[in-house]
């Protein structure tokens, strides 16, 4: 685990940094990575010889963290077992039985986070050690904040809400690191995904440059909880280390307001196999991101704003958080534009929206105020609650997999401005699907087939260009007459030209339709200046005439598929579009998003399903 105390260190108060300092020696050193005999003696001069500052100390899980200094003066950070108290009641072999299982438990963090420190986004792991006899692991001190403590400066209004945009970045960027974990052997899950341990890096960029920008440095802390997944025949067998979930279950548990169901109890059927599934951060994480959106936590104790009927005022009173997260549904969330939101206030605060709103706001002559442009962003905003709501599922198996998640949310900030404009016009939004593998189809059939294009392309101009070297040509344009043999390379670059304009104003459009419209006007503007000179052209072979205009004819149809293929893979498969009524009846609570959409909404006590029509 790291903290976010970068600026309280000695050296932002202007004294001398190993002032009051205490001396921390970490014997027993063990490099966390594999070092030659020649690198071994420097690198143990780095970290067995520690200053660590104690007004840093932090408590994470079972240790506590400390910023130190090395010889070098580099950063680092201490992170010692706090070894369990003896109790009265306890004989000496009891008391050593509870120690052995800290330690191991604490080890066992230990080897998770070296199995992904060498990953973007998670703390890198120096080694492991004892000081004063009590394990410690050195490790990265992490410049930065905890999303904890960020989410009030990240605010855009008094209830803590964020800018639906800068949340689902976020989100999108949280499940980035998610998708990282599954990289390394059978994968890992973190298990306590929370505020508290995300971090904001901003070492190499402070935080506005990362607003914006639009993309955060973030980094996962505290594996005090996490586990190395196995394959499916160990976790169906009895043997091996598969049982250390439940030998210490209880040294590594989640935070409860942000938990799934199958991680708050310790009596349910396969608890083994469920506690081994990243189905369990899929569901901390989306919860974090419900905070950010709404200003609270997807199961909070007090009744909701709504103020009437909800899961909160139901169940507030229902004292398993197992048993709340089971038997209800968290309300839908209400972000920042909801009706009643002083958007004005809230545009100033979030300018990327404030940027889209204006531009979409003008065109249609709205005033930067108005109730239909709020509507038409809670509209907007609503697609990314439907997100975050298909992953809030006590089942493990409707959750969606991470890297659907990292898609959807990718889709919603990728395509918010575009979206604004289609929702004020009342035009189908672009959707953001939760297919990672129909995505991932769709771009592979696409790439697939532009390379064959390409290739085809390329061979008819080549063959062209071949079959009308030194041909006897007349060209007559006017009083202009020119005659003699054809350049093989003045005909390669006629065919090539139109195609190779065509393509490159599409890809320097905004986006994809106003591509495939730049695209075929630069196409056509080049190709009929050819296709007239072509006309005005006498070849002593016909064949060569009728060949030439055959590839023109081919290397246009070619270009023209390939910029409506790339318009094509955008296109919204089933959207949602807003009409009137929609705009003139704010919606909120659990069904909304589908009342929202135009769809009949089928309500039963296990889900709420919803039939979109575009």
């Amino acid at each position: 685990m790291m903290t976010d105390l970068a600026s309280t260190t000695p050296q932002s108060l202007g004294r001398d940094p190993m002032v009051g300092l205490r001396l921390a020696r970490v014997d027993g050193f063990e490099p966390a990575i594999a070092l030659g005999q020649d690198e071994l003696p420097a690198y143990l001069r780095r970290f067995t010889i520690l200053f660590a500052d104690d007004a840093t100390m932090r408590r994470g899980g079972i240790g506590r963290v400390t910023r130190a200094v090395n010889a070098q003066g580099e950063d680092v950070a201490l992170k010692q077992l706090i070894l369990p108290t003896r109790d009265e009641f306890d004989d000496d072999a009891a008391h050593e039985s509870l120690v052995a299982k800290f330690k191991a438990a604490f080890r066992e963090e230990y080897e998770c986070h070296r199995a992904l420190s060498g990953l973007k986004g998670f703390p890198r792991l120096y080694g492991w050690g004892e000081v004063d006899g009590v394990p410690a692991i050195v490790m990265e001190w992490v410049e930065g904040e905890t999303l904890a403590r960020l989410r009030s400066r990240l605010a855009v209004d008094d209830a803590g809400r964020l800018s639906p945009l800068v949340a689902a970045r976020l989100g999108r960027d949280l499940f980035d690191l998610l998708c990282r974990m599954s990289l390394v052997g059978e994968g890992f899950v973190h298990r306590d995904i929370s505020p508290a341990n995300i971090m904001v890096r901003t070492a190499r960029l402070p935080l506005d440059r990362q607003l914006a920008e639009g993309t955060f440095d973030l980094c996962l802390i505290d594996f005090g909880s996490s586990l190395a997944l196995e394959p499916a025949s160990a976790v169906a067998g009895t043997g091996g280390k598969a049982s250390f979930t439940e030998r210490y279950a209880t040294l590594r548990r989640a935070t409860v307001a942000y938990a799934p169901p199958e991680m708050l109890t310790d009596d349910i059927p396969d608890l083994r196999a469920l506690r081994m599934s990243p189905a369990i951060d899929v569901y901390a994480a989306t919860s974090t991101v419900y905070e950010l959106i709404a200003g609270v936590v997807p199961y909070e104790a007090a009744p909701s704003t709504s103020g009437t009927s909800g899961s909160r005022k139901k169940t507030r009173d229902i004292a398993s958080p197992y048993r709340l997260k089971t038997d209800t549904r968290p309300d839908y969330p209400i972000g920042a534009h909801a009706p009643g939101c002083d958007l004005t206030q809230l545009l100033r605060r979030e300018p990327d929206v404030a940027l889209a709103a204006a531009e979409q706001a003008q065109q249609l002559g709205l005033e930067p105020d108005s109730e239909e442009l709020r509507d038409a962003l809670a509209f907007v905003d609503a697609q990314l609650f439907d997100v975050v709501m298909a992953c809030l599922s006590s089942h493990q198996k409707d959750r969606p997999e991470p890297a659907a998640v990292e898609a959807a949310l990718s889709a919603f900030c990728d395509h918010y401005a575009q979206n604004v404009g289609r929702s004020l016009r009342g035009e189908p939004l672009t959707p953001c699907p939760m297919d990672a593998s129909g995505r991932a189809v769709r771009r592979a059939l696409m790439v697939g087939a532009t390379v064959v294009c390409g290739v085809v392309w390329a061979v008819v101009v080549v063959s062209a260009a071949l079959l009308a070297s030194g041909a006897r040509v007349t060209a007559t344009l006017g009083s202009l007459v020119w005659s003699g043999s054809l350049p093989s390379i003045i005909a390669a670059l006629a065919l090539a030209l139109p195609g190779i304009a065509g393509v490159t104003a599409g890809a320097l459009a905004r986006n994809r339709r106003s591509g495939f419209l730049q695209g075929v006007l630069a196409l056509s503007a080049c190709e009929v200046p050819v296709l007239v000179v072509a006309a005005c052209s006498v070849f002593s072979q016909r064949a060569v005439m009728g060949g030439l205009v055959a590839a023109l004819v081919a290397t246009y149809t070619l270009t023209w598929f390939l910029l409506a293929m790339g318009f094509a893979f955008e296109l919204p498969v089933s959207a949602p579009r807003r009409t009137k009524a929609q705009m003139a009846t704010p919606l909120a609570g659990g069904a909304a998003a589908a009342r929202t959409f135009g769809g009949p909404v089928e309500v039963s006590s296990d889900s709420i399903s919803t039939t979109k029509e575009a």
